[in-house]
């Protein structure tokens, strides 16, 4: 990724339900930000203590978390990028609900896009909020023609929102209004759903279990191949961001 450091500005800030907030940010250093890249990500700068010395290293004065790109306007400057809230146990989610026109972020990137493969038969995409963005604009961009599912793992039904999808994707919103004790519903639609005739592309992610049971279930007992798959963790139940990440290069080394 990219290590260019933009500082920006808050310009917007809209609720898309009760758990999640669409952040619009400006600023003149997005005057070269590539055009195209949503469901890529940049990362975002939030300071680890605002009473910390100024004058310490970047590494030491902030945590950075990765955000999808929602949509990018080049002809008005303008990222958005949305945000889930949960309270004010981390610096993200704290700095997000209090967020306000004028308020200023540094963001880097942006990083790689993670868009399902245009070549599929059919499509399977599975996650919870944390993933909302991303599968979101995924959905956007597939073929009108596309068929398959997406399993959306909600808070409440007032998380749903309006998602330009094809009209052969049939969009299965699934609630839980504890997803700190686990997704099994979730999992449950997922063994569900009737698998269709082709080759698909199935594209999961968020909480950590939901990504082992999704892989387990679509890579084994489904035989999806690898190369026909993005399948990633975004948060685990019970740790920090750095706990997940360390928890989730063990994994991936364990399955190899």
């Amino acid at each position: 990724m990219s290590a260019k450091l933009r500082n920006l500005e808050v310009v917007g800030c809209s609720m898309l339900g009760p758990h999640m907030k669409r952040i619009t940010l400006g600023g003149e250093s997005l005057s070269d930000f590539p055009e195209d890249q949503e469901s890529g990500y940049v990362k975002v700068l939030f300071e680890k203590d605002p009473e910390s010395d100024t004058s310490a290293n970047q590494k030491d004065r902030f945590l950075m978390r990765s955000y999808t790109i929602r949509s990018y306007r080049a002809s008005s400057q303008e990222l958005d990028l949305d945000f889930l809230l949960h309270g004010d146990t981390g610096p993200a989610s704290r700095w997000a609900t209090g967020a306000k026109p004028g308020d200023r972020i540094s963001v880097a990137g942006p990083g790689p896009k993670k868009l399902a493969d245009e070549n599929a038969d059919w499509y399977l995409f599975v996650g919870d909020l944390t993933s909302l963005p991303a599968i979101s604009v995924n959905l956007e961009r597939l073929d009108r023609a596309a068929k398959g599912f997406a399993l959306l793992e909600v808070i409440s039904p007032e998380d749903e929102i309006g998602i330009e999808a094809p009209d052969n994707v049939e969009i299965q919103w699934v609630v839980n209004p504890n997803p700190l004790e686990g997704s099994n519903a979730l999992m449950q639609s997922l063994r569900e759903i009737p698998w269709l005739e082709g080759e698909p592309y199935v594209w999961i992610a968020g909480e950590f279990e939901i990504m082992r049971s999704g892989r387990k279930f679509v890579r084994k007992e489904k035989q999806v191949n690898k190369r026909s798959s993005y399948i990633s963790s975004y948060w685990k139940i019970g740790e920090t961001d750095e706990g997940m990440k360390i928890a989730k290069a063990l994994d991936a080394a364990e399955n190899e």
